[in-house]
């Protein structure tokens, strides 16, 4: 399940982080690598421990906190403290999954989703498209500033090569408090149905029937034992 989500973050912030970040945040992406991601992997990151990126980070949380579409698509339980990446012209990240289990030796989480929060305006770069592929084919992103993506971790996907300018994108990954990504989609939905019931109108009841029948119809798939 692939949800954008707009203005996650307000313009004054994106100018706030940006400035906060400095070229010593940055190190080499494929320090934090493993196996055949490192020869893939050819980007610049953050350490998420230093104490700048912590002041930082409590603007991303707060942010995802705030955000009510955010906390119903990916119900988080918990999240990795969120880093940025920058790649500059020539680099990039070749396909990966990334891993099931993250964070600290002594507080591992098993990751469902992943998001990318994008920084910068597309018109700052060239390239440097996220593509997450599924059994559909491969989707591409290239997003405003503000903007976030929320996406499986099991999913393959890349950063192709930035061939001007520079790409900057904040990224993080969550444990959600509903494991089975279809169950996620199902509650999604009602939420949906939900607040078009609320707000809609009149104009809202045929696009909310049509919501609450496919939920219906997902739960019988779910629970039905012929």
């Amino acid at each position: 399940m692939l949800v954008v989500i707009p203005d996650m973050l307000s313009a004054a912030e994106i100018k706030q982080i940006r400035e906060q970040l400095t070229d010593e945040d940055f190190l080499d992406g494929a320090l934090t690598a493993a196996g055949r991601a490192r020869a893939v992997k050819k980007n610049l990151q953050t350490d998420r421990k230093s104490d700048r990126m912590t002041e930082i980070q409590k603007t991303i949380v707060a942010a995802l906190d705030r955000n009510s579409i955010f906390k119903t698509v990916a119900a988080p339980l918990k999240i990795i403290p969120p880093r940025f990446n920058l790649y500059k012209q020539g680099m990039f990240y070749g396909d990966h999954v990334d891993n099931a289990i993250m964070g600290d030796i002594d507080d591992p989480i098993r990751v469902d989703c992943s998001f990318t929060l994008f920084m910068n305006d597309p018109s700052e770069y060239d390239g440097g498209e996220l593509v997450i592929k599924s059994g559909y084919g491969a989707s591409t992103f290239k997003l405003p500033a503000g903007h976030l993506i929320v996406y499986p971790t099991y999913s393959f996907h890349e950063v192709r090569p930035v061939t001007r300018g520079e790409r900057l994108a904040c990224i993080s990954w969550l444990q959600s408090m509903v494991r089975d990504v279809s169950r996620r989609e199902i509650l999604l939905d009602l939420a949906i149905a939900s607040q078009m019931i609320e707000t809609g109108g009149a104009n809202a009841v045929r696009p909310a029937l049509d919501t609450l029948d496919k939920v219906r119809k997902n739960l019988l798939r779910q629970w039905s034992e012929t």
